[in-house]
């Protein structure tokens, strides 16, 4: 990668203003456009549950490794590890506007965002085309860009939003990519985490949603996978909770330097609380930069720490 590349990348990760903006209007889709997605993506299978982590680092390979276990549960169709489909969303309306662009008489025939659920519903159809009728699918992608259209693109999947300690996720990330600079990592966190709040605060207590932590499913997996049962339509007595604690950790930052992405268990391995190693200057950056935000994400009370 040229260092031009690797300058216009750095500029997308930190300013990437359209996929972090918040709506303060919904809707520009047509009963039509709903309708036409269901029976696209087809009617028989049940909701696709999608893990969305705050960003990367965020713990959604493990969370995905736990649910998958479950015998009724078909992980990542044809070995797609992330489906970053959402993300694409901009380039969706766009297409759409162009649409309209080519040709402005159809302007008012077709919903603004009507593209939206036809064509998230359509990738949604080819996916399941490659898992077994008697399974349902089970997708990831580290990443909340353009969340808040999730209802838009998918009206008829369920989601999962992982959080994680932005600290900790500061600190993992930075050892992952040590090219990064530390503060635009913390805003990124920060950025990330209004996202997921304004999401809950829309969304909140609707059926085949939740707000889950990577935290809880490293501490308790039996509750943290309990819990993904009753909230996703899956049978507890089904899973194999025998299997939980010998999951290996898959991608841990402690061991990307040896070249390891896999490793095992222990009582020696904790993911949780790695940014105590922090100096003075850091907690001082993430404070000034993301600590409102991981106040109000409930992992800390105050900034006394």
């Amino acid at each position: 990668m040229t260092l031009r590349e690797d300058v216009k990348k750095y500029f997308r990760y930190v300013f990437s203003n359209d996929a972090f903006n918040l709506r303060a209007a919904r809707g520009g889709i047509t009963s039509q456009a709903f309708e036409t997605s269901r029976k696209v993506r087809g009617e028989s299978r049940p909701p696709a549950i999608i893990i969305h982590g705050i960003m990367k680092r965020s713990g959604t390979v493990f969370a995905g490794e736990l649910l998958g276990q479950h015998p009724c549960i078909h992980p990542h169709p044809n070995r797609i590890w992330e489906t970053p489909f959402l993300a694409l969303t901009r380039g969706i309306r766009n297409l759409q506007d162009d649409f309209t662009f080519a040709y402005p008489q159809n302007t008012g025939k077709i919903g603004e965002n009507d593209f939206l659920p036809l064509f998230g519903s359509s990738f949604i159809a080819y996916l399941y085309s490659l898992v077994p009728e008697e399974k349902r699918m089970l997708l990831k992608v580290p990443g909340v860009e353009y969340l808040d259209y999730f209802f838009d693109v998918f009206p008829f999947e369920n989601i999962m939003l992982l959080t994680r300690d932005g600290r900790d996720l500061v600190t993992s990330t930075i050892r992952t990519w040590p090219q990064l600079r530390f503060s635009a990592v913390c805003r990124r966190w920060a950025r990330s985490a209004r996202m997921v709040m304004h999401f809950n605060k829309v969304h909140a207590g609707r059926d085949g949603y939740w707000l889950a932590r990577f935290e809880d499913a490293v501490t308790d997996p039996e509750a943290f996978v309990s819990e993904a049962c009753a909230r996703f339509d899956l049978d507890p007595a089904a899973y194999p909770f025998d299997k939980v604690h010998s999951l290996p950790v898959i991608g841990s930052s402690t061991t990307r330097k040896q070249g390891k992405t896999w490793i095992r268990r222990s009582d020696s391995f904790n993911p949780i609380g790695r940014w105590e190693q922090w100096n003075v200057w850091q907690k001082l950056i993430f404070k000034r930069i993301a600590g409102r935000e991981l106040i109000d994400l409930g992992y800390a009370e105050d900034l006394a720490w």
